[in-house]
């Protein structure tokens, strides 16, 4: 129920930003906004491959209405069941660090640098 509460406010939020002009400029300011939501998770704290929303930035040139899995057949995560913690074991794969989404929102937003933390580029398919 409470992650429901969250995805509903976080629509009502978006919507109020697509209906508002943008003062003094193009489009809304969804369009020349950019929104990033997501969760990490209190059940296991694996921090791989967490679901998130990136929304708005139109005039940033970002292309929505896309799903992307950049963990491939590669992810881990699921219920912990009582044996070891899923953190606690090795990464079956080479994870897409979320710094490189940072970087990525940092240069639309005119932000020059090429680093995040552990970022190793950018995302280029966004």
């Amino acid at each position: 129920i409470y992650c429901q509460f969250l995805n509903e406010e976080l629509g009502r939020f978006l919507a109020k930003l697509k209906e508002t002009a943008e003062p003094g400029g193009t489009g809304t300011l969804l369009d020349n906004t950019l929104v990033l939501f997501g969760s990490a998770s209190s059940a296991f704290h694996l921090s791989r491959n967490y679901p998130l929303i990136l929304a708005g930035g139109k005039q940033m040139g970002f292309k929505h209405g896309q799903y992307f899995n950049h963990a491939g057949m590669n992810f881990q995560g699921g219920p912990w069941l009582g044996d070891r913690e899923p953190w606690q074991d090795a990464a079956k794969g080479q994870d897409l660090p979320l710094s490189n989404l940072f970087v990525t929102m940092l240069q639309r937003l005119g932000v020059q640098t090429d680093t995040f933390a552990d970022s190793t580029g950018v995302i280029e398919n966004i």
